[in-house]
């Protein structure tokens, strides 16, 4: 009986300390952080069925050098921002924040971290590069 306690337990402890393990291409930071903006990114794509692909924390003034054919954020940005990437297909007018007439395969949503709106939107038929690696 002792033998099978302590096989148990030593198989718990692994189990646990498996817990810990970091995998590679996610990190807290990269999806912690940016999990209360999941659902305020979904509602933005107007598509239940739209595929999550990724999530990733930016700061928000590195926002337009990512997002090339992206303006600047509007209004009072919070310092870091949660790119939500969504796979579609995406009309025109579909995706909240997004350029009018866009359309595509991707959406990526911008959304505040701290006060968790939309600030803005990507669509088009590729991610953009510099979010390509970036997003988990």
């Amino acid at each position: 009986m002792r033998a099978r306690i302590v096989m148990l337990a030593a198989a718990l402890a692994g189990g646990v300390a498996g817990c810990g393990v970091a995998q590679p291409g996610i990190t807290n930071g990269a999806v912690s952080g940016c999990f209360k903006s999941l659902p305020a990114a979904r509602a933005a794509v107007h598509d239940p069925h739209a595929h999550l692909i990724g999530v990733h924390r930016l700061a928000a003034d590195q926002v337009p050098s990512r997002l090339n054919t992206q303006p600047a954020l509007p209004g009072e940005a919070d310092t870091t921002v949660c790119a939500v990437a969504f796979k579609g297909p995406f009309g025109a007018g579909q995706v909240t924040g997004a350029r009018p007439g866009a359309a595509g395969t991707y959406a990526v949503v911008l959304v505040s971290e701290k006060k968790l709106v939309v600030l803005a939107s990507y669509v088009g038929d590729h991610l953009p590069h510099n979010l390509r690696g970036r997003i988990v």
